[in-house]
């Protein structure tokens, strides 16, 4: 007899079948439930009445109620699956909290997701700004290199941004506690954007959430949902910034920038001629002839570049005025120009004190190469006045590299004041806000 051949036995774990959903009746209005992650959820919500049922319990026994004054319809319908972040799940709870600061009120909305293997996660939504988060796996170490209030968590520094008391004003759909009408729990967040780090403190117990921006056209996609997303208002709590992945790039742009100013500035030094072309001293008595001078010509050779003029006195407690004219000897033609000096100095109350210096300079521009002679006409109220008169040709100046510096880093520093600005709109909105302001502040967008 020829035994009959058994088919092999497949000895591989098998993944546990998803629990399918269980539709129930409220016992509070006789609508109709569903009932998503039986064995997981521990109260569930009716839409129709309010009523917040027990879970566990075969007849859904009435635990809580809230007064159902408006019905609020969730933006991803309860019961939506999709695939987010790599895996399925499914919307099974939605609420809305709010929280009052100085007499205004703000309310966001939650949505609970579940999968029977992932467990469960939440979406959070404010003014179109979208948030995933789920369970933290440890709690977080007080950090305090990151500033007051910051933490330590999994490697990363999250800055404290806010604490208030979050109310439970609308609740539908399931949840793995027992959800009570006008709960409140008292909600902090610390931010390390993207990412977000919360706590919730109740009575009983004080749970850590770790959760991550993400962009609504995301989510929308995920589920497959029909339309767009609400529009964005204002910066996120843990919205990235769109200037950080540049920070790095325009960093070492500046530092290029810098120096190639530095680079020019010292090329320009080496090329100059930095020479002195005539030096000399007068003495001008009052009564004694005429105070004007010409000097002896001198040359100007090179390109056309600038000429320094400097004077130093001998004025104390006086002053004195210089009217100059350099003088083309080839041609005639005069640059006119005029300066003053005054120095005063004494005591008073026990301390000495001075105002004013006895020297000045002035730098002419592009003067062209030749033979020049100065005519200088000095007024005083001195009965005499000394003076020193020396003029150099194309002498390097430090303006110029600072001029070249500050146009090169026109880009880089407008880069800086948007990040900036970007990041002072984030924080207005926390308890820490970069610039205190008594009122309120209008949306820059």
């Amino acid at each position: 007899m020829t035994a009959t051949p058994q088919a092999p036995v497949d000895s591989r774990p098998r993944k546990p079948a998803a629990p399918s959903a269980k539709t129930l009746t409220c016992s509070g209005c006789g609508a109709p439930l569903a009932v998503r992650a039986p064995g997981h959820s521990l109260s569930v919500a009716c839409g129709s009445c309010g009523a917040v049922l027990d879970a566990k319990d075969p007849n859904l026994q009435i635990i809580a109620s809230f007064e159902k004054r408006t019905k609020l319809k969730p933006l991803i319908p309860l019961g939506t699956r999709g695939r987010f972040r790599g895996q399925p799940f499914e919307v099974i709870g939605f609420l809305v909290r709010q929280v009052t600061i100085e007499g205004e009120t703000f309310a966001w909305s939650e949505y609970l997701l579940f999968n029977p293997f992932q467990g469960f996660r939440w979406l959070t939504e404010y003014q179109g700004h979208w948030i995933s988060a789920k369970t933290a796996s440890g709690i977080p170490k007080a950090d305090p290199s990151g500033g007051e209030g910051a933490v330590s968590y999994l490697g990363a520094t999250f800055r404290h941004f806010q604490m208030a008391e979050a109310e439970t004003i609308y609740v539908l759909g399931e949840f793995p506690w027992r959800v009570q009408a006008g709960e409140r729990v008292v909600v902090e967040d610390y931010i390390s954007p993207p990412r977000i780090l919360s706590s919730e403190v109740t009575p009983e117990e004080r749970t850590w959430s770790i959760g991550e921006h993400v962009d609504g056209e995301q989510v929308w996609k995920a589920f497959k949902l029909s339309g767009s997303p609400p529009p964005r208002e204002g910066v996120g709590v843990a919205e990235p910034s769109p200037y950080a992945p540049q920070a790095r790039t325009m960093r070492w742009l500046f530092l290029a920038f810098l120096a190639a100013a530095f680079v020019l500035n010292l090329l320009f030094g080496l090329m100059a001629q930095n020479r002195v072309v005539y030096s000399k001293q007068f003495q001008y008595v009052r009564g004694q002839g005429s105070p004007a001078v010409v000097t002896e010509p001198f040359e100007l050779t090179g390109r056309r570049s600038n000429v320094l003029v400097e004077i130093a006195t001998t004025v104390t407690n006086q002053w004195a005025y210089f009217t100059l004219a350099l003088i083309d000897e080839a041609t005639g033609q005069a640059l006119d120009f005029g300066r003053e000096v005054a120095f005063y100095a004494g005591v008073e109350d026990g301390e000495s004190w001075t105002e004013g210096s006895r020297n000045d300079s002035v730098y002419l521009s592009s003067v062209p190469s030749g033979r020049y002679y100065l005519l200088i006409s000095p007024e005083t109220d001195a009965a005499g006045l000394g003076y020193t008169l020396r003029i150099r040709r194309d002498v390097p100046r430090t303006m110029h590299f600072f001029v070249a510096l500050g146009l090169l880093a026109i880009l880089p520093l407008w880069f800086w004041f948007r990040k900036a600005h970007f990041e002072y709109r984030r924080w207005r909105e926390s308890d820490h806000p970069w610039v205190e302001s008594g009122g309120s502040d209008e949306d820059d967008d």
